[in-house]
């Protein structure tokens, strides 16, 4: 295809003399495009780009893109100035002139548009097709601002009433920051994969076949939904992917939950058990199943779980729910278009955040089945995707981080909406937190930027009490209840904190729990509500309220019996917390990579690693497992390694990149790969060669 752009591009060059409007193949060094020139004998040329290479996969073709600017001069990167002047010469009339503030580069200055293309063609076959190309300008438009026809009906990305009320993403989008590169598992009734406003960034590999449903459509549509395409509005993150997977059964669910998290970044689920106030139990297959996801996917860093933190009111609380609850997920509640507390919205001492939603006066515009849409969705389901998309700006902006990283920044970037509330409080550390919004609003445009400045935590620690047997009865209708504290000796910053509680007791609607850290930071996990469930059978409860915070000292665990009627006993409980030592991870070399497909080129970039030094790349197809190598002082975690290509040096930035090509018969092979310097190795990234 180049080769015959190239062929037309000369035949032009030779054959057009007067100043109108001719098609010609360009190298701007952004992009390598066919491009209509206004006047290709100027020294500086309007230009419009052909899009017949951007196809849709459902074959329509991109209107041309106007806006370019092409000039007369040609970019090369080479130190060798007095051969590019000779060779330059022989080309075309011209002079050279050094780059300013940009060490070897030269800009070498022709007569004409065409003197220039010509030039460029001509120097590439010299200095190569990746270091000479023409200098030109792309279109300038404000990122923040799509051209979609009902933009300005999506308040929550641009409230234009109530200006603080929306998710403040038009910062992050205006650096360029629009989630490129990262995939959104979709876990939900199926999405319509034909929706003319998702279909584009649909990612096949990364999914599961299987119905569609409207609620599923609309979530995908406010975490991706496409921008500038002349149709609705847009997601969240607008230029990530999105896959489609499933909740359903135990063996369902667990099974989209463990789906391809080599490619899945992020997993957003708006769904979770009935809103009525009563627990829930999660399978230990499910349990499992998002475990290995949130310990092992993304190579490692751990694949992001978004969770809509529940529609229940005043009535249900976001502890009762293990999924959303769990530490291994990001419970994302609701607030409306007046910045405050959606009437549905859960409360909780495990609430991460909160994300604008309907409940206040208006609803969210977003795709819907029948290639439709709908301006009325709304609820924690919206809450979940909204968060979710930001998730990938934030990974966008920051590829190395953890997903406990991701929950450290959404924390540390969270807005104190609704100040005035009485509900808000502060931890011992100084952090603002709330049982109705946990510790505020999602910022997108500070997240973006918390990223982009973060240290990676530590490894993460933990301390147990172990199980500490009670065996007492709770007193009947007696606020006062019983009272535990256990000491935790070890001392780190905290994360989260989880309480495993055994009681026996056949109406648990009747108890009041509360945990209190040895600051004195209380967190309340169970109200009293008509919920007629038989024991509390080693259920976990999650607490963020002490985040920060020091984990060293005496826990209490309170428990009440605040109804007449039914009495039980605490049998037993086990507090666990979890956190870092607040050291950071430093600069933790990171691999990262699209994914592989058999016969086609792919970039392996190392960041993050010492600069300036020797690097290796190694791939196993074996598996995770232990070998070391003792002449540079490591130890890999995989198993039987073979080097891949050659040794590679790293920039000042401690930055460099492997291309590798897969073998053309290679497809469906596991592959997992890491990289190595002395002294250092990275993450492990794993898949399967597409």
């Amino acid at each position: 295809m180049i080769s015959q752009f190239l062929l037309l591009s000369l035949v032009q060059l030779q054959g057009s003399s007067d100043a109108v409007p001719a098609y010609h193949w360009v190298d701007t060094g952004f992009d390598r495009a066919l491009f209509q020139v206004d006047d290709v004998d100027a020294q500086s040329s309007a230009a419009t780009r052909i899009n017949d290479d951007r196809a849709s996969k459902s074959g329509i073709i991109p209107a041309p893109t106007p806006g370019y600017t092409l000039s007369a001069s040609v970019i090369v990167e080479t130190d060798a100035i007095g051969t590019l002047q000779d060779l330059s010469s022989s080309v075309t009339e011209c002079w050279v002139e050094p780059m300013e503030n940009v060490p070897g580069f030269q800009l070498v200055h022709t007569h004409s548009i065409r003197a220039g293309l010509e030039l460029t063609i001509a120097l590439e076959a010299y200095f190569g097709d990746e270091a000479v190309y023409l200098d030109a300008q792309r279109p300038i438009a404000p990122r923040a601002l799509p051209t979609d026809p009902n933009f300005g009906s999506q308040w929550h990305l641009l409230n234009t009433q109530n200006t603080i009320a929306d998710v403040n993403i038009e910062g992050a989008w205006n650096a360029g920051i629009t989630g490129a590169g990262q995939v959104i598992g979709i876990v939900d009734g199926g999405v319509q994969l034909s929706h003319p406003d998702l279909n584009d960034n649909y990612n096949s590999a990364a999914s599961r076949s299987g119905g569609s449903s409207s609620h599923g459509t609309s979530c995908a549509g406010v975490s991706a939904a496409e921008a500038n395409n002349g149709r609705g509005g847009v997601g969240a993150a607008y230029d990530a992917e999105w896959s489609n997977l499933y909740y359903g059964s135990s063996s369902t669910t667990a099974t989209n939950f463990g789906h391809r998290n080599d490619l899945n970044d992020i997993k957003t689920n708006s769904w979770g058990p009935w809103d009525n106030g009563t627990i829930s139990y999660m399978s230990s297959a499910e349990r499992s199943a998002l475990e290995n996801a949130v310990f092992n996917g993304r190579g490692g860093l751990g694949t992001v779980f978004c969770w809509a933190a529940g529609n229940g009111g005043t009535a249900d609380r976001v502890e009762y729910d293990p999924y959303a609850s769990s530490r291994l997920t990001l419970a994302i509640g609701a607030i409306g278009d007046s910045d405050t507390r959606s009437y549905y919205n859960e409360r909780g001492s495990s609430m991460t955040v909160v994300a604008h939603s309907s409940g206040n006066n208006r609803g969210i515009y977003t795709t819907t089945s029948g290639s439709s849409y709908t301006s009325n969705f709304g609820g924690t389901s919206s809450s979940s995707p909204l968060g979710a998309g930001v998730v990938a700006l934030i990974l966008d902006a920051n590829p190395a981080l953890t997903w406990r990283d991701v929950t450290g920044v959404l924390i540390e970037s969270a807005r104190k909406n609704n100040p005035g509330h009485s509900n808000w409080m502060t931890n011992a550390t100084g952090r603002d937190i709330s049982i109705d919004y946990g510790f505020g609003a999602i910022d997108a445009d500070d997240a973006v930027q918390t990223a982009l400045n973060w240290t990676n935590y530590g490894a993460e620690q933990s301390a147990s009490s172990g199980q500490v047997n009670v065996n007492q009865s709770i007193p009947d209708n007696n606020n006062s209840g019983l009272n535990r504290t256990v000491s935790i000796a070890n001392d780190f910053i905290i994360e989260s904190v989880e309480l495993k509680m055994n009681v026996d007791h056949n109406y648990v609607g009747d108890l009041y729990i509360r945990l209190v850290a040895p600051s004195g930071t209380g967190s309340v996990l169970t109200h009293v509500r008509n919920d007629s469930t038989d024991d509390y059978n080693n259920f976990i409860f999650t607490s963020l309220r002490p985040f920060g915070e020091s984990s060293m000292g005496d826990w209490t665990v309170e428990i009440s019996d605040r109804d007449s009627g039914t009495t039980g006993t605490w049998e037993n409980f086990t507090l666990t917390v979890y956190g870092h030592d607040g050291s950071g991870s430093g600069t933790t070399m990171t691999l990262s990579s699209p994914p592989v497909t058999a016969g086609a080129a792919v970039n392996f970039q190392v960041t993050n690693a010492n600069a300036n030094s020797a690097t290796w790349l190694a791939y196993s197809l074996s598996g995770l497992g232990s070998y070391s190598i003792p002449q540079l002082g490591v130890t890999l975690g995989i198993s039987n390694p073979q080097q891949i290509g050659s040794m590679q040096t790293t920039n000042a930035s401690g930055v460099t990149d492997f291309i590798v090509v897969a073998p053309s018969g290679s497809a469906g092979i596991a592959y997992w790969v890491q990289a190595l310097q002395a002294g250092e190795i990275s993450n492990i990234v794993n898949g399967t060669v597409q």
